[in-house]
């Protein structure tokens, strides 16, 4: 697919992306550069889309590789319907390029658990074009009209989950967020079926994964649904606790990654 600009917005300390941009300007003239001093994904990614011009923006996290032909994919099946506001590609993982990391996100009915459709599956067609998901991580294409009437990325959700509430501002719009699994991204992190990768630990972690969920629930979600999430933070609290626990890494201060924890979830209650 020819017609597109490039906007990376790096919001590493590092000036390492910026030397490749500049290397990558010389035979692509179609790429812009956008330094961030703040640490926060929100802020980088709202400025990207205030900079860019086209109709349909397709977001890409850094630690993600894209098919040849997943840009053509996705603009295909988002202007079949002008109510799909959001498309997202089948996530496959970069070491083991036939085995599915999602398929798209949905959330369990009563805890709210962010479900990852169709992981760790071995790749076969079992998915089909035009399956509705409640959202997608790290990689979707959506319509430029629909982050008008829903709204950019939310600064107080800066780091996971930014994306999944952007999503459900969207679906709240009356858009559809599909899947089309012609399209494919390829994640770069480790293919661990016996271990759950995404509960890395860190202070910023363990806040915002408390944080981000509370959030999402208290803004989105019916009465009931509210009140059985609330029921089960200590099913939550016990499980991070327990990641906690067995973590190994000696620069992480386990009662500073508690407190983090436990500060995240009062704050998101504060905050929605």
């Amino acid at each position: 697919y020819k017609n597109i600009e490039i906007i990376v917005s790096d919001d590493s300390r590092s000036e390492e992306t910026k030397r490749i941009v500049d290397k990558l300007k010389r035979q692509f003239h179609n790429i812009i550069y956008i330094h961030n001093t703040e640490n926060s994904i929100s802020i980088a990614v709202n400025r990207a889309i205030k900079q860019s011009k086209g109709d349909l923006i397709f977001i890409l996290d850094d630690d993600n590789e894209i098919d040849k032909n997943c840009i053509a994919e996705l603009v295909k099946s988002i202007t079949k319907d002008e109510k799909i506001g959001i498309v997202g590609p089948l996530a496959m993982y970069y070491s083991h390029r036939n085995i599915i990391m999602h398929a798209g996100v949905i959330r369990s009915r009563f805890m709210r658990r962010a479900i990852y459709i169709h992981e760790n599956e071995k790749w076969n067609g079992q998915i089909k074009e035009g399956e509705e998901v409640e959202d997608f991580a790290n990689a979707f294409m959506f319509r430029r009209e629909a982050a008008e009437k829903a709204g950019l990325w939310d600064l107080l959700v800066p780091y996971m989950g930014e994306d999944g509430d952007f999503e459900a501002r969207v679906r709240k719009a009356g858009y559809k967020v599909i899947i089309n699994p012609r399209a494919k991204t390829y994640h770069d992190i480790p293919y661990t079926p016996d271990e759950a990768y995404f509960v890395r630990v860190s202070e910023r972690r363990m806040y915002h994964s408390m944080h981000s969920k509370v959030l999402y629930v208290f803004r989105y979600d019916s009465l009931m649904q509210k009140i059985t999430f609330t029921l089960s933070i200590p099913i939550y609290l016990a499980f991070y606790l327990r990641r906690i626990i067995k973590d190994n890494n000696k620069e992480n201060k386990k009662s500073k990654l508690i407190k983090a924890l436990l500060k995240g979830t009062c704050d998101g209650f504060v905050d929605a």
